[in-house]
């Protein structure tokens, strides 16, 4: 970050709006009302997914599993028994009971071993898994899409595994996670990778994992709980502050769970930075505001009322995607959550369904 930074004081930090398509001026403040009212009313009822009229949802937080990330997960830790017992039929299953006619393919949190692993080893490793993802999609081409998964240590393997993902495999968009062992999305070792993604105006997705710093800071909680939002934090913000968000304004960006701790982070981040940016027009050309504010956010085990009050109240709700993390949160519990809040009828189909298909115009019903 040395190369953007400096100690000079510099506060005419120039005024930022979020973006504003997709969603009316009127449902938008709608949705910032109703989502601010939901804060205050903590006991709001979570009406079961089912119970809801037959409605079009997009789900671009769903996980697949196949033997061989299983078994490398596996190696680190008993599976939970909803990963051990997961199956495309399970999958598909749970769709239906809740009316989800769509969902892009991702992994979860991949074993931290990976990161450790030598690159002639994870490259097949990587390979597999990704076709075993565009097969599901292959066989079920109206119901999946797939986000194909890189290494952020690998650049040359990377850059590889972009042109199979997209030229061969025909992948909606890319997957990385949100730290690498000790390193941060936006190092700049990783530049070639950006730049290709940027080239291809790709769709990169991001989810979160815990970094070698935190994983076991405290034995009493699993890093899920507290150490993944975060960490999606640490990557949006190192992503911000490196200039590679404002350098490759190409690449379509999505962060899980609601963008984790940013939303109630990102004023105080805006203010505590102003004294201490060098080149602010090379790292936030509109302000930091703004350049997390253009971002995508998707609602996985995020929907509650203070969670999705915080990030309605930050971007506009066209920058927002449903999410379910299946098959550790249920599609139910999700968007029960989502549909519970009092949001307008025009915010909620932006969200279930109309902002992922502008930005994968495949997924189109």
């Amino acid at each position: 970050m040395s190369r953007f930074f400096a100690s000079s004081t510099d506060l005419n930090s120039a005024e930022c709006t979020g973006p504003c398509c997709g969603v009316s001026r009127r449902g938008f403040l709608k949705a910032f009302g109703a989502a601010g009212a939901a804060i205050a009313a903590p006991n709001v009822s979570i009406a079961p997914a089912q119970a809801q009229e037959k409605r079009r949802v997009i789900d671009v937080h769903l996980h697949y599993f196949p033997d061989a990330f299983k078994e490398s997960s596996g190696r680190e830790g008993s599976l939970p028994p909803m990963v051990k017992n997961w199956s495309p039929a399970m999958m598909v299953e749970e769709m239906d009971k809740n009316n989800i006619e769509q969902g892009v393919l991702s992994l979860a949190t991949v074993p931290v071993g990976w990161f450790k692993m030598k690159n002639e080893e994870l490259r097949p490793l990587i390979r597999g898994i990704n076709e075993y993802g565009a097969k599901l999609v292959q066989d079920k081409p109206k119901r999946h899409g797939l986000f194909a998964y890189i290494s952020g240590l690998d650049v040359e393997g990377s850059l590889k595994e972009i042109e199979y993902a997209f030229d061969t495999l025909k992948a909606d968009g890319i997957e990385m996670s949100t730290s690498f062992g000790n390193k941060w999305p936006g190092d700049p070792e990783f530049d070639p990778v950006y730049a290709e993604l940027n080239r291809r105006k790709a769709i990169v997705y991001f989810h979160p994992i815990a970094p070698d710093c935190c994983g076991s800071l405290n034995k009493a909680v699993p890093p899920s709980w507290i150490e993944y939002p975060y960490d999606s934090g640490r990557a949006i913000t190192n992503l911000l502050f490196t200039g590679t968000l404002a350098k490759y304004r190409d690449i379509r960006w999505i962060f899980s769970h609601s963008g984790g701790a940013i939303p109630y982070l990102a004023h105080r981040i805006d203010w505590q930075s102003r004294p201490l940016m060098r080149n602010k027009k090379e790292i936030a050309p509109d302000g930091v505001l703004a350049e997390l504010q253009r971002l995508y956010y998707e609602t996985a085990n995020a929907a509650s009322a203070p969670t999705i009050a915080a990030l309605l109240k930050f971007v506009n709700p066209s920058q927002v995607m449903y999410g379910s993390d299946h098959p550790y949160v249920t599609s139910e519990y999700n968007l029960g959550n989502l549909r519970g809040q009092g949001l307008s009828e025009d915010v909620i189909k932006a969200i279930e369904y109309q902002n992922a298909e502008r930005l994968i115009p495949r997924l189109k019903g």
